[in-house]
């Protein structure tokens, strides 16, 4: 009797495990039939993996099937967003044409035309001669009621390789050949490109309706590169040689300070012997003061030249070509204006 009841359970997993990918929620009287999902492979076909495990028997299988009824459930629930995103990833997981035939019901029922109608003729041509002829027949049937409600329209552009989206959502580059589908109500129509102005169109769209879209796209404005690349070094030389004759006349200026202090030292001292040091400290002092005087009047020259190069904007890159050159009678300027 033990054995007996041992062979039946063990008969009874192995039924469970072997049952075929199909439909496990009841049909309402009067709601949308619910397709199958297509069995699994005769066992040793499809091998996966060194241990030859079925592949209908992955975990990746077994989360599409779990997914798939859960996709049932949330329908039967009236959860219809929930059981389309299920069917979805179950599709992802296992791409069956019948999951199609699903996703394109939710579609439908959050009056998601377009979608429903990809789904929908998706299902068909993948299908192909699978697909019986009743639900063909009754897929034929949806597909010529959603028409009348979308409308299409053609979208152009000024400049080619534009990205277009609709309602956020990317349906190609321009030139698109083919009308675009989209859903009655207001529908946002933007367009983008690199180095011009996204441009965005709102339009209200009724079922059949049929519309032509031109989006003018708007370059960017080209930056003033060349000025700035091109600029004259000028006036960072100019300021450069205006800085280190600022700081030679600086330098000279307490040199000469110095001398001159050194001569009243030498004054007050009164020594017979400081009358040397007292004339050689009187010659140092002179020359090092008309120094400082040549080098601060060159820096207040190079000064003035530095910020004429500075404020000047030449009107082309070689307009304006100056140098500051010091040599031993002071500092000329060369070049031209």
């Amino acid at each position: 009797m033990k054995c007996r009841r041992r062979r039946i359970s063990l008969l009874l997993i192995a039924a469970i495990a072997t049952a075929p990918f199909t439909a496990l929620a009841q049909t309402p009287s009067g709601s949308p039939p619910q397709p199958t999902i297509p069995a699994p492979p005769s066992q040793g076909a499809g091998k996966s993996g060194a241990q030859g495990t079925p592949a209908w028997m992955s975990p990746r299988m077994e989360e599409a099937r779990t997914r798939y009824t859960r996709g049932l459930k949330l329908y039967d629930e009236g959860n219809t967003i929930a059981a389309r995103v299920e069917f979805e990833r179950a599709y992802e997981l296992a791409p069956s044409y019948r999951i199609l035939y699903n996703i394109g019901l939710c579609y439908k029922k959050t009056n998601d035309y377009v979608e429903a109608l990809k789904a929908f003729e998706r299902y068909l041509l993948d299908g192909g001669d699978e697909v019986p002829e009743e639900r063909r027949t009754a897929v034929n049937k949806e597909i010529q009621d959603l028409r009348p409600n979308i409308a299409t329209v053609t979208i152009t552009t000024n400049v080619p390789g534009a990205a277009i989206t609709v309602d956020d959502v990317p349906v190609g580059q321009t030139p698109i050949p083919q009308k675009i589908l989209v859903n009655p109500g207001r529908r946002r129509i933007a367009a983008t490109k690199a180095g011009y102005f996204p441009q965005t169109k709102s339009l209200v769209f009724a079922g059949s309706d049929v519309e032509q879209l031109s989006i003018e796209l708007i370059e960017l404005p080209k930056r003033e590169i060349a000025q700035r690349e091109e600029k004259s070094v000028a006036p960072y030389v100019a300021w450069g040689i205006t800085g280190a004759l600022a700081t030679g006349a600086v330098v000279t200026g307490l040199l000469a300070l110095k001398a001159n202090s050194d001569q009243n030292d030498a004054l007050d001292r009164q020594a017979a012997n400081a009358r040397t040091q007292i004339d050689d400290a009187h010659s140092k002092t002179r020359t090092l003061s008309i120094v400082a005087d040549a080098l601060t009047a060159a820096t207040v020259v190079a000064g003035g030249i530095s910020l004429y190069l500075t404020l000047h904007k030449p009107e082309k890159s070689n307009s304006a070509q100056a140098a500051a050159r010091v040599t031993p009678g002071g500092v000329s300027i060369v070049g031209r204006f």
